[in-house]
């Protein structure tokens, strides 16, 4: 399983498992230039759960693009947390996006509670 390139160590997690989101700084470490670990983004509005304990809901090993039409295996698996959800507040949108997604977590950004 890849690590992103940094010393943490990728743990696998399973439904009902109790996480801590790691620190900012833990996190803005595994971060390349587009905020991305894997290819998955790390938005603005996450900070706001770092240092905080929650349950993973789901786990994410393929997803669906739907811009691009297509189902897209991850390169590591991703997370759901139970509650967090996207604000809708995005940086290159004029308007609030009201979908409420769910926020995908990369395993480096969590670690057993």
């Amino acid at each position: 399983m890849s690590n992103g390139g940094n010393d943490i160590k990728v743990t696998a997690y399973q439904i009902g498992n109790y996480v801590n989101v790691r620190s900012a700084e833990s996190i803005s470490k595994t971060l390349d230039s587009f905020n991305k670990l894997d290819g998955c983004l790390f938005m603005k509005q996450m900070f706001q759960y770092c240092g905080q304990k929650y349950s993973i809901l789901k786990v994410v090993k393929n997803f669906f693009d739907e811009y691009r039409y297509k189902m897209y295996k991850t390169r590591s698996p991703l997370y759901i947390l139970d509650g967090l959800i996207c604000d809708g507040d995005v940086d290159e949108l004029a308007h609030r996006c009201d979908r409420s997604c769910y926020l995908l977590w990369h395993g480096n950004w969590l670690e057993k509670a």
